[in-house]
């Protein structure tokens, strides 16, 4: 399910155009305090101030110079940031990361990474400022290969950002078979979460034992599977009572893939402690 709340979709219909936009002057994110998710990669770099937020449920604060990904599927919560909060945000879709993959199977840099901040030393802030400000002229470029210029940046910029992690000791393997399997499993929630609400549904796709599955899980992040697979379905069950006012709880049942509404009021009250039409109206 698409978040039609999100600020990028609100905000640019170049998006759906290009699967690439540079906003370069970015200072608020119009939603602070409630949990969303976004179904697009972003690169954050921070010019000054500083932001505060939650990503999968955990504190972060993006500090000047720092450099964050944010990848599809995760959880994320901006509560606060610095009147002086200045920096440049780059989304991609989905479409335009599988683009690049097929022009740099090789050597795509963009590969997912468990801890998403990263503090850059002032020649690193520079180059990837530089980096970024092409992609931004590319992408205002009418050009009829303007898709194939803006990859071939892209994979300039990945491949920068690869090398200052390393400088820098940042990257841990993160290739190893945990963090592709947490990575897999987000992405299982996302395409599966109105099917399916059972750890054991998760294991299988992934070819393990749901015993072994929900210790590598829990290890790994302090949170068990069935622990995730709940908060996804409530962030979107929240979402969809307090943007979408025109659908029934009835409806948001179904659209959830609850057998009925009552199912569905109890896994509600039973995970925030009110039913759905009292978290709609606001009640405590």
């Amino acid at each position: 399910m698409k978040d039609e709340s999100h600020f990028i979709i609100k905000s640019s219909d170049r998006l759906d155009e290009k699967g690439l936009v540079v906003i370069d002057d970015f200072t608020r994110f119009p939603l602070y305090g409630e949990p969303s998710l976004s179904p697009f990669f972003f690169i954050i770099l921070n010019h000054r101030g500083w932001l505060k937020w939650e990503y999968d449920f955990k504190p972060f604060e993006f500090k000047e110079h720092d450099l964050t990904l944010i990848y599809p599927n995760h959880v994320i919560t901006f509560l606060e940031s610095s009147d002086d909060f200045l920096a440049t945000l780059i989304v991609f879709t989905r479409d335009f990361l599988d683009f690049l993959r097929q022009m740099y199977p090789h050597h795509f840099k963009f590969s997912y990474h468990f801890h998403n901040i990263f503090h850059l030393n002032e020649d690193q802030y520079d180059g990837l400022n530089i980096c970024f400000k092409q992609l931004k002229l590319i992408s205002t470029l009418e050009h009829p290969e303007q898709k194939e210029l803006l990859a071939a940046q892209v994979d300039i910029s990945a491949q920068l950002t690869e090398f200052y992690l390393k400088e820098n000791n940042n990257i841990v393997d993160d290739k190893s078979a945990t963090q592709q399997l947490l990575l897999r499993f987000h992405v299982a929630i996302a395409e599966n979460y109105c099917k399916s609400r059972e750890v054991r549904f998760y294991a299988e796709k992934l070819c393990l034992s749901p015993k072994y599955f929900g210790t590598i899980v829990r290890q790994a992040t302090g949170i068990s599977a069935g622990e995730w697979i709940a908060l996804y379905v409530m962030v979107q069950a929240k979402h969809l009572l307090r943007h979408h006012r025109d659908m029934t709880i009835q409806q948001i049942s179904d659209r959830l893939g609850f057998s009925d509404q009552t199912s569905f009021a109890h896994y509600f009250k039973s995970r925030s402690g009110q039913t759905p039409l009292e978290y709609r109206e606001g009640k405590l």
